[in-house]
């Protein structure tokens, strides 16, 4: 069982040198730079993306809101009222 594990571990590190271990360090460190650069910038394309949607859509509702006609008022809907359609206009 040991002896199996120990096999698997060096077949693993075999391609391990130590006269190379620190520049494969750096490379690797570069790897995850890059990588943790590039969600970054992925978060921030995400965050112009929600900003300009957000604002956008307000935009469009204020300019909808304010195009809409205004709600009838009481007075004119007063005609429609049951007791006027049943009794008539009170005078």
């Amino acid at each position: 069982m040991i002896d199996k594990d120990l096999e698997a571990l060096i077949l693993r590190d075999s391609g391990y040198r130590l006269d190379r271990l620190e520049s494969d360090i750096w490379r690797r460190e570069a790897t995850f730079r890059a990588a943790r650069k590039a969600m970054r910038r992925l978060a921030s394309w995400q965050a112009l993306i929600m900003v300009t949607a957000s604002i956008s859509s307000a935009a469009m509702g204020m300019s909808l809101a304010s195009t809409i006609s205004p709600q009838p008022r009481l007075a004119d809907t007063a005609r429609l009222t049951p007791s006027t359609l049943l009794f008539g206009k009170p005078r």
